[in-house]
């Protein structure tokens, strides 16, 4: 074993998380790369000392397997969501096979727990949304709101984008004739970057359609906008033209629950709307996947098996009715 071979696996777990950061921060999001550090750190406070070369299968299966009882959720105090737990688990694969590679370990100890679905205690939980009356509720509601959120929360509700797309949404992507609209940007905001423009997930830009009173709005709030706020091509932007950033969308929405008794509300909910109504109501699972911008369709039906139930009875009561 040579010096370099020698050091590296005598480095501990906490050791080489900043070798590993460091590896990552070129090739990653400033937003993922502060995720990553998060789900280290929440191993580091077991395995920290460990040395990296000691750390084998066994012991990284009674880690995570028993993560469950050792934390719980900071705002709910319920035990950790199959979802957190699948993605710790993909941050520590991640982060052993850099170290392979590195020549810190000869074995990956992450690579035998490749499935997890018996993490599972149950199915997984619906995610927020709202049904048809509910929807008819908010739109009532945003008649009350400044022109500005009404537009994005309608476009919210229509398109099913993430946040970040929301905000960096530019009015030359939108053509108010056809309803086109090119998703093609994500604005994100971290305190050790500030604002930052980046790609949307999975790097892909896409194209969705919008509905009439929804492009009526937009056209509505544009007018009103003014040329100052709309130097920079924003839809939704601060007064010096800048773009919104999430949290300011995130927290309109919670003054806008607690005004109209809507608890809980945030963009995610309003994106997972759009996906069960569009589903329940008919809408293929394709074409709802590629407005939602996931990277494959097994994300969305994984997601929303709810509603795609939904749409398979409603196919079933077609067929039957044909005939019977």
């Amino acid at each position: 074993m040579d010096e370099i071979e020698y050091y590296m696996s005598n480095l501990t777990f906490a050791d080489y998380i900043p070798i590993f950061i460091g590896e990552k921060k070129p090739l990653l999001s400033p937003v993922t790369v502060q995720n990553y550090a998060r789900e280290l750190r929440r191993a580091e406070k077991y395995i920290g000392q460990e040395r990296m070369g000691s750390i084998t299968f066994a012991m990284m299966k009674k880690y995570l397997y028993s993560i469950r009882e050792r934390e719980r959720n900071r705002r709910t105090g319920k035990e950790l969501a199959y979802g957190t737990l699948r993605q710790h688990y993909i941050v520590l694969h991640s982060f052993f096979e850099n170290a392979l590679e590195n020549g810190a370990i000869g074995e990956n100890p992450m690579r035998r727990l490749k499935h997890l679905t018996e993490w599972k205690s149950g199915p997984l939980a619906t995610p927020l949304s709202y049904d048809e009356e509910q929807v008819r509720y908010i739109i009532k509601c945003l008649e009350h709101e400044p022109l500005m959120w009404r537009a994005a929360v309608l476009f919210a509700i229509d398109s099913g984008c993430r946040c970040g797309e929301i905000m960096g949404l530019k009015w030359a992507d939108i053509d108010f004739t056809s309803g086109r609209v090119i998703i093609c940007r994500n604005v994100q905001h971290i305190s050790t970057h500030g604002t930052f423009v980046c790609s949307p997930k999975n790097g892909k830009s896409r194209t969705i359609f919008l509905n009439s009173p929804v492009l009526e709005c937009l056209g509505a709030w544009k007018r009103q906008q003014g040329t100052a706020a709309r130097k920079e091509g924003y839809c939704f932007t601060q007064r010096d033209g800048s773009p919104l950033i999430p949290v300011a969308f995130n927290n309109y929405l919670l003054r806008f629950g607690r005004k109209y008794g809507l608890p809980g509300i945030h963009p995610h909910a309003l994106r997972h709307t759009m996906a069960s109504l569009s589903i329940a109501n008919g809408a293929d699972i394709v074409s709802v996947s590629n407005k939602l911008g996931h990277a494959s369709i097994s994300i969305t039906l994984d997601i929303y098996s709810h509603a795609n139930v939904q749409a398979q009875m409603r196919a079933n009561a077609v067929l039957a009715a044909a005939i019977y």
